[in-house]
């Protein structure tokens, strides 16, 4: 990395960095540019560009990824240069953060390092499956093909994700405002009756709905610390390795959640595991990247101990028999795979398999949950509704 100091043609001075095996190197990039170099020096060890900078503090979207991918893809199809259309996409890209990142990646690949390489400076915008599928197509000279099969399964990902949020969202939606309005009325409502009828002998449910006021006023600041903690410990469980690898092993058991993390689960690996395979990497390689992107904790470390199985020549079949997260449909896919050299196409078949059966399950939940919680917030505020009525109608009694 060196920082240099130029003349453009216009008599401009341009300071910035760029990377080249040695300082005449360099200068020769730098004339290729028609910059005349005034001052060359190399930049501290460690030092860090602009770009590296925001793309470590800054947050670039998934779907900007994703169209520079595919437009990348589309013009070195058409005979363009990377550098070509780096600087292309540089004037294209959407906010500043992004356009340091391409503008250090073109500074890099101009100055000898591959495209991989580069885009792997970037871990947080470019994951290992990326830059793996990249470098893949590099070595075999299909890099095009290898953007084009990325750009599908991150398309592909994010909208299973955004299928599976949307699915939880509506529920948890409806169930904090359940919470507040039970809240608002226990701690607001109920208290502005309790000084009319206080002292008289009142009917059950209204009586119940005046203790409860009266505990949740009485305990507010034990309450709150006591909700606090709950959430505190659900963090560390989540957070702490051996806890969260059990409640990720029990989960994909609940009823109608579970298998929406099951299959859920399986669409993610093999889907992964067929783009990584189609852009030539062999396959524990694949295996060993598509284990470490699967966020269920209790599959990531069962899958750590059977790659040492396939490493020592064990069939994936077989391997995958004896995971509890897969089907005997899975098993019988990638026997099939196995036997006729087509492991990426079996892979990929059961992505698509899973992803209808994972659409179907979250349409199910999301049909079953969503009555379910409406009739549960309407029954609650109709039972204060009727404490309070039927209170007001003891003054008459």
């Amino acid at each position: 990395m060196y920082r240099y100091s130029a003349m453009d043609a216009g008599g401009q001075m341009q300071s910035s960095t760029l990377v080249a095996t040695d300082p005449g190197a360099a200068a020769l990039a730098l004339l290729r540019r028609n910059l005349n170099p005034l001052r060359i020096e190399e930049a501290a060890e460690g030092a860090e560009s602009l770009g590296q900078i925001l793309g470590r503090l800054g947050r670039v979207r998934r779907r900007q990824v994703i169209i520079f991918l595919r437009m990348l893809a589309a013009l070195l199809r058409s005979g363009i240069t990377i550098t070509e259309s780096l600087s292309v996409l540089h004037g294209q890209a959407m906010g500043y953060r992004f356009r340091a990142v391409l503008e250090d990646i073109k500074i890099h690949i101009e100055g000898g390092v591959a495209l991989s390489d580069a885009l792997a400076r970037y871990p947080r915008i470019f994951p290992a499956v990326a830059v793996n599928m990249v470098r893949a197509g590099e070595t075999g000279g299909i890099l095009e093909e290898a953007l084009t099969s990325l750009v599908s399964y991150m398309e592909k990902r994010a909208a299973l994700q955004r299928a599976i949020l949307r699915a939880f969202i509506y529920p948890s939606v409806v169930l904090l405002v359940s919470v507040g309005v039970i809240l608002f009325l226990v701690t607001f409502v109920i208290p502005r009756f309790l000084t009319l009828l206080q002292g008289r002998a009142l009917p059950w449910n209204t009586q119940l709905m005046f203790d409860a006021s009266q505990f949740i006023l009485g305990h507010g600041r034990l309450l709150t610390l006591a909700v606090a903690a709950s959430v505190l410990l659900l963090v560390l469980l989540f957070s702490v390795h051996e806890s969260r690898a059990l409640l990720d092993r029990y989960k994909v058991y609940l009823p109608l959640v579970g298998p929406v993390f099951r299959f859920s689960v399986i669409v993610q690996f093999t889907r992964t595991l067929a783009s990584l395979l189609e852009s030539g990497l062999p396959l524990v390689e694949s295996l060993r990247l598509t284990t470490a992107t699967v966020r269920n904790q209790a599959v990531k470390d069962a899958m750590e101990v059977a790659l040492e199985r396939i490493v020592s020549g064990d069939p994936l079949s077989l391997v995958v028999r004896d995971l509890p997260v897969f089907t005997g449909l899975a098993t019988a896919l990638f026997r099939v795979g196995e036997q006729s050299g087509s492991m990426d196409e079996s892979a990929a078949l059961l992505a698509d398999i899973y992803e209808a059966q994972l659409e179907d399950r979250v349409a199910t939940m999301s049909a079953m949950i969503e009555p379910v919680l409406i009739i549960s917030l309407g029954g609650i505020v109709g039972f204060v509704a009727w404490s309070l009525v039927a209170g007001m109608l003891s003054l008459y009694s």
